[in-house]
C-alpha cells in the first residue's frame, strides 16, 4: 500500500520565491567634531545639545551657569545675549539655553487638569449623602 501512495501524482512543487536584493544603506553622514569636549571640569559627562554650541565668551558664561544649576542667570542673561549678539549660532544657542529651562506645557495642563478633579471630587463628597 505504501507503493501505491508513492506512486500517486503529487503536488505540484509550491512556487519558489525570488530572492529579495538588500537595499545599500546610504551613507551615513560624517559627524563633525563637537566644540566642547564631553567631560567638564570634574569629569562629568555634558549634556548632547551643548557639545555643538558655538564658543563665545558671553556663551560660554551662561553654558557654564547651565551646567552648575545657576537657571536664574540663564533666565536673565540668555535673551540678552540673544539680543546684543550679530552672531546667528551664538543667538540661537542662548535661545536654546533658555527654552531648556522652561517647564514643559503639558505639565501646566495637567496640573489644571488634576486640580479641576479633585475640585470637583471635594464637591461630590461633600453636596451627595452617604
Amino acid at each position: 500500500m505504501s507503493e501505491d501512495a508513492d506512486e500517486t501524482p503529487s503536488e505540484p512543487p509550491p512556487e519558489q520565491r525570488k530572492k529579495r536584493k538588500k537595499k545599500k544603506r546610504p551613507p551615513e553622514p560624517v559627524a563633525s567634531a563637537p566644540a566642547r569636549p564631553e567631560l567638564d571640569a570634574a569629569g562629568r559627562e555634558r549634556p548632547r545639545f551643548l557639545l555643538s554650541f558655538p564658543s563665545d565668551p558671553d556663551l560660554d558664561r551662561l553654558v557654564e551657569a547651565f551646567e552648575r544649576g545657576d537657571f536664574a542667570t540663564v533666565r536673565a542673561d540668555a535673551p540678552a545675549l540673544a539680543e546684543r549678539t550679530e552672531d546667528e549660532r551664538v543667538r540661537d544657542a542662548a535661545l536654546e539655553l533658555r527654552r531648556r529651562i522652561d517647564p514643559d506645557p503639558l505639565i501646566k495642563y495637567l496640573l489644571l487638569a488634576s486640580a479641576v478633579l479633585l475640585f470637583v471630587l471635594v464637591m461630590h463628597a461633600y453636596t451627595h449623602k452617604p
